[in-house]
């Protein structure tokens, strides 16, 4: 799984809230990542100052020679 780094922004661009997301555990599929991805996203831009809220994705890639 990739890790997730959810950030609501004030006005002026500034970080007021920020959400890191490093693992969904599910027993069986239920939902895609990006389904909670995307509810963290919404419940932010409704948070007090936040003007926009930027979800970033990072993966590690790991390459053998």
């Amino acid at each position: 799984m990739a890790n997730y780094q959810i950030t609501g922004r004030g006005s002026s661009g500034e970080p007021l809230v920020s959400v890191s997301i490093s693992g969904v555990d599910q027993e069986q599929h239920v939902m895609d990542e990006i389904t909670i991805v995307n509810a963290v996203r919404d419940c932010l831009a409704t948070a007090p100052g936040v003007q926009s809220v930027l979800a970033r994705k990072f993966e590690q890639v790991i390459t053998t020679v």
